[in-house]
């Protein structure tokens, strides 16, 4: 019994969500929300376009199975996304040179799927020690996700938002980057 205070007492500490991690069945790369959440399947939720296919926009979406023999531009592989640490974008893996941009107005952010640039809201810092993607234009502002799941055919979602990472709870900003 002390030794699982103490375990919860240190996953506290460090600000690990401790929730159950997802089973993502996606070939990487992708980027998941390290907590399940409530995602059904327990695939979790990655980052996503809107809708089958390219999209303007993003959300986070239940991780898809993988989709073996079918090219990369193969619109299930709307899922996979990936984290650049030398140019610090987040890169679509089926729609080449397109990058994920946060969209940001009074009150309200969305992201969207534009052609990657210099741009500086293309610009995201993964840490790895606190599992956060921070805007580089604003380390204090996190990517996370709202914390009510919505259906999506066979399927759920979240929207994807930005926020002030010391006000968003651990289990909504944390993220699992895999590469390939």
């Amino acid at each position: 019994m002390r030794l699982a205070i103490i375990s919860a007492a240190l996953l506290g500490a460090t600000g690990i969500a401790g929730a159950d991690a997802p089973k993502v069945p996606s070939e990487a790369p992708y980027i998941v929300l390290s907590d399940n959440q409530d995602e059904p399947n327990g695939f979790g939720f990655c980052i996503d376009t809107y809708g089958p296919g390219r999209s303007d926009l993003l959300q986070t979406h239940s991780c898809k199975p993988p989709s073996e023999g079918e090219p990369r531009s193969y619109e299930g592989h709307d899922t996979r996304f990936e984290y650049n640490t030398n140019t610090m974008q987040v890169v679509s893996y089926p729609f080449e040179g397109f990058c994920m941009q946060a969209l940001v107005a009074t009150g309200k952010s969305e992201f969207a799927l534009l052609e990657c640039s210099d741009h500086p809201r293309q610009k995201f810092i993964y840490n790895e020690a606190d599992q956060t993607l921070r805007l580089n234009e604003d380390k204090a502002i996190c990517v996370a996700v709202a914390a009510e799941t919505v259906p999506a055919g066979p399927w759920v979602k979240r929207p994807l938002t930005l926020g002030t990472c010391d006000e968003i709870d651990a289990s909504l900003k944390q993220w699992k980057v895999v590469s390939q």
